[in-house]
């Protein structure tokens, strides 16, 4: 996620964040007071928790500071996050720091107890420590020159123009080859795993690739937003051309709350309540940012007897969050490695007492890269999984019963089940078979 743009004049120049936060943080220099800047040291996160859907969740905890403080977020190139405002109160920067923290909660980085000194984040008012920031700014401006390979294609902003530009062209692209799928499979007690639903939704780096590959889509948060509004209901009329074999009775799609609370979604629920059910998922962060919209969202899915599932839940989050007082029918939790000890521990307590609360049977635990995970949430009383151990196990059981899967690797029959048109699934010697959902068999149970 290091953005860049392109400049305007002759010839192509490859301007880094790193480089527009030090011009910024310049030209304070005569006027310096009031000025605060924030620096989140992501960088130094573990490997697995710096993927891009993590780091783009984060970038959307600051939508308050922008709004509030008309602040700009820089996202520097080893993936730091500086956030620079005038009159921003730390009162409410610890707010954020606290989602964040609460979002990366299993890393150590973030693991310090208040009033220790942290190594998680850095605040700096600059009508004191102007001189020091402007310091660090060049010095981050001369790593991030050094990191920078040779004749690199620069990335231009997505600013209002080139949204409008991408807008037309995603209004009238057909994105059925971008849809993605991945199914979620509940397990019966006898260790049976069978179809609960299958989610779906659109690549963005697909998208970006196919209708603007020079330009960065989430350099703005705003003008992004706009973008996925009216990519949501090209999806939706994608989805509800699919052949119906592609879909199966259940399907769950991750949307924006203003795209769950458009006309144009209602009448796609009433135009597809006999052909399948509908889980809307919705993540927890843009719960916090329209709690209202949140409600009516949930209100309007239940009146028409359609299910709502809140995504992103870590057991941090579990401890600041009730999640019992939303009424949603599912919940997500994310499994990473460390969960096991988590729950063994002390700190794990008020995290399986929520749980227990909700209902473990509600949980989908998600991102279950491994058997171990599917094993220690069976232990827990968890039934619903998600994650690629399972898109693995599918596609080895669908090969199994293929007639035509001599010449196949699991690897290509996992990417051929998790799409529903295009290239990838037109390779498929047997594509009728990659739209099946096959029982499989957990190891053990407990």
């Amino acid at each position: 996620m290091a953005f860049a743009q392109e400049n305007d004049g002759p010839g192509r120049e490859y301007v880094t964040q790193e480089r527009l936060l030090f011009d910024t943080v310049e030209r304070l220099a005569k006027d310096p007071w009031e000025w605060v800047a924030l620096h989140i040291y992501l960088s130094k996160l573990l490997p697995y928790n710096r993927t891009e859907a993590r780091l783009r969740v984060a970038f959307r905890l600051f939508d308050p500071l922008v709004s509030s403080y008309r602040s700009q977020v820089f996202v520097l190139s080893n993936q730091d996050f500086v956030i620079l405002g005038k009159g921003m109160r730390f009162f409410d920067a610890e707010e954020i720091i606290g989602r964040l923290r609460a979002q990366f909660e299993l890393d150590p980085l973030t693991n310090y107890e208040e009033g220790q000194e942290s190594q998680f984040y850095n605040w700096y008012e600059l009508g004191q420590d102007y001189s020091n920031f402007l310091g660090l700014c060049q010095k981050m401006l001369g790593k991030a020159d050094s990191r920078r390979p040779p004749q690199v294609v620069a990335q231009a902003q997505l600013d209002p123009k080139k949204l409008a530009d991408v807008v037309k062209v995603v209004a009238n692209v057909d994105v059925t080859p971008l849809v993605r799928r991945q199914s979620v499979i509940g397990f019966t007690e006898k260790g049976r795993g069978t179809l609960a639903f299958q989610e779906f939704f659109v690549s963005i780096a697909d998208l970006q690739k196919l209708t603007a590959p020079d330009l960065n889509f989430v350099g703005s948060r705003w003008l992004f937003e706009h973008l996925c509004q009216t990519l949501d209901k090209r999806m939706l009329k994608a989805i509800e051309g699919l052949p119906a074999a592609t879909r199966p009775k259940q399907i769950s799609l991750n949307l924006n709350l203003s795209t769950l609370l458009s006309p144009e979604f209602a009448a796609f629920l009433d135009r597809t309540k006999k052909s399948f059910g509908v889980v809307a998922e919705v993540q927890v962060v843009d719960i916090f940012n329209d709690l209202n919209g949140y409600f009516r969202a949930r209100d309007m899915m239940h009146d028409r007897g359609q299910r709502i599932l809140i995504d992103g839940f870590s057991t941090l989050s579990l401890h600041f969050v009730e999640p019992g007082l939303f009424g949603a029918d599912l919940l997500k939790l994310i499994w990473v490695p460390e969960l096991p000890d988590i729950f063994a521990s002390k700190t794990g307590d008020s995290a399986k007492e929520t749980i227990a609360k909700v209902g473990f049977e509600r949980i989908v635990l998600a991102r279950c890269d491994t058997e171990a995970s599917i094993h220690w949430g069976l232990s827990q009383g968890i039934n619903m999984f998600q994650g690629r151990f399972l898109d693995t196990m599918l596609a080895a059981v669908t090969m199994a019963l293929c007639p035509k899967s001599k010449g196949c690797t699991v690897a290509q029959c996992t990417s051929r089940r998790n799409v529903v048109g295009g290239p990838i699934r037109a390779e498929c010697p047997s594509q009728p078979n990659v739209d099946t959902h096959p029982d499989i068999r957990s190891a053990r149970r407990g």
